[in-house]
């Protein structure tokens, strides 16, 4: 791989972490500066690889995905988190809990839930109403989005009320702690360790203790919603629509070998309750800034809503409903687009493999570089960093759109399974918002754009919010 061009390591520690942590979009800047297949060193100068190229991309994703696996020295903590669910789970098992949960997510069943997303954002526009009409104008986000996602993947999800949008929930404080730190550098080296030297999670610090108490809550309440579920099922109760139900009652009408575990019910749960809120929010909340900095595209929009729902009062669509707006549709895409949840996704491959001229040593750490791709103006034209929501109204644009190179969701069997459920629940979210209240720039407010992780305004984002009238 020595041939590989890319960027020079910056330590013989680190690598090139500093400029990954420091600097924004700085896998794009690599991709357009070096090619489509790029060098660059991680953690103790290991070499990785970074992938735009749409052939190598249709290999690792739809050709040979199993060939493809999670990188295993970067799982530590995230199994901690989430549990070997769908996520995480590899091969043959990923394909039993793919192929149980596949009608869980059925496009009859998402067109069930938009009634309770309406009511969570019914909730969240109360309480910044209430905000303004005491007076505030300047209003943190963060946790209003977060919480309502997070209320959002217990209704829907389990047909648990947590109520964090209007009470305190230790579920609500759990995530907050591990995912909005208010130092992510270390949050990210402290990840790093922990995966590299297993007993560091041992070691009786802060930093540790927190963490561990985090994950133990998680455990334990999604325990207990499974407890709860499976009680339901046995004195035949369980008719409800949400997708735990849903699961239960499919995964004990299989033949015992295509079942899945109460382990991997479990795992599953804790996998909703982070996927199922933490990119809905950020992507909800990049949304919103960038309507902020492009009046024109949010007054456009609102236009667009007040003609569908003259009276606001009385928002309640169905799932065609919000689907058939054309400028929302347009909006919802560009945001995936600039501010794709997830910048890079992460893989190993099990096998030697050769991309293009280059062969690529099995067990080396590979991320296809999705925000590039997103960001290339072979495929965008010269706007392709600006928002601009219009592009997916033009023709000449869209012909070069594929699902190879336009990826907020993935793509192939280990493709995002709630993609209809998060694009449903983030419509309605923003409209009831964009409906309900003009949010403009906070002057003198400014945050970082967080480069690790879920891609997310870090330590918050903070607009200047006023109600819609009429």
């Amino acid at each position: 791989m020595r041939k590989i061009p890319g960027p020079p390591p910056e330590s013989i520690l680190f690598g090139n972490i500093k400029t990954l942590l420091t600097e924004e979009d700085s896998y794009v800047k690599w991709i357009q500066k070096y090619g489509n297949i790029v060098k660059f060193y991680g953690i103790f100068n290991q070499t990785s690889i970074l992938v735009a190229d749409t052939k190598i991309i249709q290999d690792m994703t739809l050709n040979h995905v199993y060939d493809f696996i999670k990188p295993p020295n970067l799982l530590a903590d995230a199994i901690l988190i989430a549990g070997r669910g769908l996520v995480l789970a590899e091969g043959e098992e990923h394909k039993r809990q793919r192929k149980m949960m596949n009608p869980a997510f059925a496009h009859n069943n998402v067109k069930e839930m938009v009634p309770t997303f309406i009511r969570v954002a019914s909730t969240l526009i109360g309480l910044i109403e209430d905000k303004v009409n005491s007076g505030e104008s300047n209003i943190n986000l963060t946790p209003y989005i977060s919480k309502a996602t997070l209320d959002v993947i217990g209704l829907a999800g389990f047909n648990y009320e947590f109520n964090s949008l209007t009470s305190s929930n230790e579920l609500a404080e759990a995530y907050n702690a591990l995912f909005n730190s208010p130092n992510p550098t270390l949050r990210f080296i402290s990840t790093v360790l922990a995966n590299y030297i297993p007993f560091f999670r041992e070691i009786p610090i802060k930093m540790n203790r927190d963490f561990k108490n985090a994950c133990a809550i998680i455990n334990r309440v999604s325990k207990k919603l499974m407890e709860e579920k499976y009680n339901e099922a046995k004195n035949g109760e369980l008719k409800s629509k949400d997708l735990l139900s849903l699961l239960i009652n499919i995964n004990m009408a299989l033949p015992d070998e295509e079942k899945i575990t109460n382990d991997e019910l479990q795992y599953q749960i804790m996998t909703f309750l982070i996927a199922g809120h933490e990119t809905t929010s950020s992507t909800t909340l990049w949304c919103l800034y960038s309507l902020a900095h492009y009046p024109h595209e949010q007054d456009l929009l609102r236009e667009e809503l007040v003609k569908a729902f003259p009276d606001k009062s009385k928002f309640n669509p169905t799932f065609d409903e919000i689907n058939s707006l054309e400028y929302l549709n347009c909006i919802v895409k560009e945001t995936l687009r600039i501010y794709s949840p997830a910048p890079v996704v992460g893989r190993t491959n099990v096998e030697d493999k050769v991309f293009g001229e280059y062969l690529i040593p099995k067990n080396t750490t590979i991320r296809i570089a999705l925000l590039a791709l997103h960001k290339s103006p072979e495929i965008w034209g010269p706007t392709a960093n600006e928002f601009d929501p219009k592009r997916w109204l033009d023709p000449s644009v869209t012909k070069n759109v594929t699902n190879l190179n336009y990826l907020p969701f993935l793509t192939g069997t280990r493709s995002c399974i709630g993609n209809k459920f998060a694009l449903t629940e983030f419509k309605i979210l923003l409209s009831m918002l964009i409906r309900n209240f003009v949010f403009k720039p906070t002057e003198g407010f400014e945050f970082k754009k967080r480069t690790m992780g879920v891609s997310k305004p870090s330590p918050y984002l903070a607009l200047t919010v006023s109600k819609v009238e009429c």
